[in-house]
């Protein structure tokens, strides 16, 4: 197994992200596929509905009289439009399933220690429902606070940002409401806020580079829109090049977060040195894996 509760430098942390994803691909790929796939969907086909309306309209602003400002009204206009709120609003909840998911995951393998089993869809469906409200209520409330502080002070909304990027981790493994969250983020990222930074940099970094792939559909149309100015022909391919854009790039996000996953064990681990006792607990404990599947003898 791979440890989530233990001390890891930064390359360490890096390493385990993708030993994780490549070592729980079936199990994680299969519970993201079904829970957030639905959701990264409807966020795709709400995403082109909004951007071929865009497109629609700054056509019209683009060829409309000087004097004639109803175009130039209508496409202001269309930020307060039912399909963008609603593109939105599934884009929110799409990261919200996926922060759900893989953090669901790596606490129900954490919980395992020594007798690891395959992880199904539906346990991970069991246990992420209870957390749904509370990560949902604080990942908004997160977003609106780091956002207003970037805004105002923007070096504030960085420190902020990155401290509770924490939140989703805790709130799952360690079932806090938000006034414990809030405090236990500031605890854990004591000492810790640069290199916690730079682990969700990198990720970042590496995620955008691998969506380039899911977005070379939705570039190509969008050329072909400019170029042609034929809009309404190329709508179904812009839709078909969006959903699998938003799709293929929602799921991404789950490299970022299993990352965020480790670094909330590696301070957990620092600090309360939880795997560790873990891992004395188990000592005299019989194992119930069938010895064929003990490690080393596969």
């Amino acid at each position: 197994m791979i440890p989530i509760f233990q001390q890891r430098e930064f390359g360490d942390k890096v390493n385990a992200t993708f030993q994780y994803i490549a070592k729980q691909f079936q199990s994680l790929g299969a519970a993201l596929l079904y829970i957030v796939g639905p959701v990264a969907l409807l966020a795709g086909i709400a995403s082109g509905i909004m951007q071929s309306n865009m497109l629609r309209l700054i056509g019209e602003s683009g060829n409309a009289n000087t004097r004639d400002f109803a175009a130039a009204f209508q496409l202001a206009g269309f930020f307060a439009s039912p399909s963008f709120w609603l593109s939105m609003l599934l884009g929110i909840v799409a990261n919200v399933a996926v922060i759900l998911v893989v953090f669901t995951h790596m606490k129900r393998y954490a919980n395992q220690l020594l007798n690891p089993a395959p992880i199904s869809v539906g346990e991970v469906w069991a246990d992420m429902q209870p957390a749904i409200g509370r990560v949902l209520l604080l990942t908004v409330i997160v977003s609106i606070v780091s956002g207003v502080a970037t805004m105002f002070f923007i070096v504030p909304g960085i420190y902020l940002f990155v401290v509770l990027s924490l939140a989703p981790a805790i709130a799952v493994f360690e079932e806090t409401d938000f006034g414990q969250t809030w405090n236990r983020c500031f605890a854990l990222i004591r000492d810790k806020w640069w290199s916690t930074l730079g682990l969700i940099i990198v990720m970042a970094i590496i995620a955008v580079i691998i969506s380039t792939i899911f977005s070379i559909p939705n570039a190509v149309i969008g050329f072909l829109v400019g170029a042609t100015q034929k809009t309404d022909r190329l709508t179904s391919w812009l839709l078909i090049g969006n959903v699998i854009s938003v799709v293929g790039q929602t799921l991404l996000y789950s490299l970022i977060y299993v990352a965020i996953g480790f670094q909330y064990g590696n301070l957990v681990e620092r600090q309360e040195g939880r795997g560790l006792l873990s891992a004395i607990d188990q000592i005299g404990r019989p194992s119930t894996q069938p010895r064929a599947l003990d490690e080393g003898e596969q």
